[in-house]
């Protein structure tokens, strides 16, 4: 199955009203690209725009679902990630409420149990924000 054939809630370990991320749109070796359109109800949305916080969780959202995604695909079990670290982290513009945008992320390497992405969120073809992300997987409980 292509990545965009998932159900998001099936890639994702988020539920509402924290889901930043509306579909995986595209998914490769080391790659992924998501996409969200931002509604006003959005937790993230404040003022008519979505907050600095909302860009930093639909890149790590995006990265939950392209694991989720491999995951799936082998047959496994959707795992949790948390962000243990964000890195050079730029925003541009805040996008609007009513507009769409899109995520690419990167996956640079797995270190000490962390996942290292490089993530950007784009609208209408420019980058409004950038950085780089080490997301903790959870591992299973030995003691079960």
């Amino acid at each position: 199955m292509k990545p965009s054939d998932y159900p998001i809630l099936d890639l994702i370990p988020q539920r509402p009203p924290v889901v930043m991320i509306d579909q995986l749109t595209h998914a490769d070796e080391k790659s992924a690209k998501g996409r969200l359109f931002i509604q006003e109800s959005n937790v993230f949305s404040d003022n008519g725009y979505l907050q600095e916080t909302g860009l930093i969780e639909f890149i790590a959202q995006t990265a939950a679902a392209y694991k989720g995604y491999l995951q799936l695909s082998a047959q496994q079990e959707v795992k949790l990630g948390f962000i243990g670290v964000i890195k050079n982290l730029v925003i541009y513009s805040l996008p609007a409420i009513n507009t769409e945008v899109q995520s690419e992320i990167i996956f640079e390497n797995e270190l000490l149990g962390y996942t290292i992405i490089t993530g950007k969120v784009l609208q209408n073809n420019s980058v409004i924000a950038e950085g780089e992300m080490r997301i903790l997987m959870e591992t299973p409980n030995i003691n079960q």
